[in-house]
């Protein structure tokens, strides 16, 4: 059964890799043909376009201009199959060792997981982003000082700024050397990067622009106050990190360790599932640890600054 279990796993794995895979290599294709038919090749017919052909590209648009696509690097599809990946191949696993009821338990299970690491590749990202906000306006500041236009200043300070907001600020540039507007495309990078610091930053820019003003002294009036709220946020992050994660385990070990006693022993759980006493029981301590984690999570939620 063990052996049976890992065989699986390991199917399974390779499968949605050469879905990826052979998906990223008809799409290059299709992409090729397109831009072939533009430029008026000969032999090349126009591309296919379906019923739902505008929503898809809406849906494409909107997505690669979203917050997903800049912190995974992921295309929609490419997260959906990931998504589907992380439910089917522990839902396999728990339909062989518990049947149904265990495949749809580690499926849930499997799928949270996955929302859980994306979320957190996106508030990771979105830090590292802020961290750098700082040292990027006060090299703009700078470069303005020194005669240099915005776009100039942008481009020679995105050089020396990390990643990500490096590579997001050399997007913006090569954008607006497509022909998108400056006021556009800053507004798309407030998207991709939903930072509060970061919108007055570029609303600031974008109200000086209509009406002038020197903006090097704006910036570094923007900086300290970016600065201040930083400092004051990382305060009071460090002092409720104890109580927040206090507030994560306290919630959910009694569900893991139900559901690994479970696994572990079915017939030990079973009075709690087969008795009226036992789902009373249960509905209890599930609206017990909910309410207890919801308190938890407002006395130490952080403040909007």
């Amino acid at each position: 059964m063990r052996d049976l279990t890992v065989f699986l796993a390991l199917t399974w794995s390779l499968a949605v890799f050469l879905i990826v895979m052979g998906y990223r290599t008809v799409r290059t294709y299709h992409i090729t043909q397109k831009r072939l038919y533009a430029l008026g090749s000969v032999g090349i017919t126009a591309p296919k376009k379906w019923l739902p052909f505008d929503l898809v590209h809406t849906i494409r648009n909107t997505w690669s201009q979203g917050q997903n696509a800049a912190a995974l690097k992921l295309r929609m599809s490419e997260y959906l199959i990931f998504l589907a990946a992380a439910f089917v191949v522990p839902a396999v696993i728990g339909f062989i060792v518990r049947g149904l009821i265990g495949g749809v338990i580690l499926g849930v299970l499997g799928i949270g997981g996955m929302l859980l690491y994306f979320r957190f590749m996106k508030q990771r990202y979105l830090r590292l982003a802020e961290q750098s906000l700082p040292d990027f306006l006060r090299g703009i500041s700078g470069a303005l000082r020194a005669g240099t236009s915005l776009t100039q200043a942008m481009a020679l300070v995105s050089k020396e700024t990390p990643d990500p907001l490096g590579s997001e600020i050399s997007r913006v540039l090569r954008r607006e050397s497509f022909g998108f507007s400056l006021e556009q495309t800053l507004d798309e990078l407030t998207t991709r990067i939903p930072s509060k610091d970061l919108a007055l930053a570029v609303m600031v820019i974008n109200i000086q622009r209509e009406i002038g003003g020197s903006l090097a002294d704006i910036l570094e009036n923007i900086v300290s106050t970016i600065v201040a709220r930083q400092r004051l946020a990382q305060e009071v992050r460090a002092l409720t990190a104890q109580g927040r994660m206090s507030g994560w385990v306290l919630t959910a070990l009694p569900f893991f360790l139900g559901l690994a006693i479970w696994f572990i022993n079915p017939t030990y759980m079973a009075p709690l599932f087969h008795t009226t006493v036992g789902l009373i029981m249960l509905a209890s301590a599930a609206v017990s640890v909910a309410i207890g984690g919801f308190v938890i999570n407002r006395l130490v939620r952080t403040p909007e600054l």
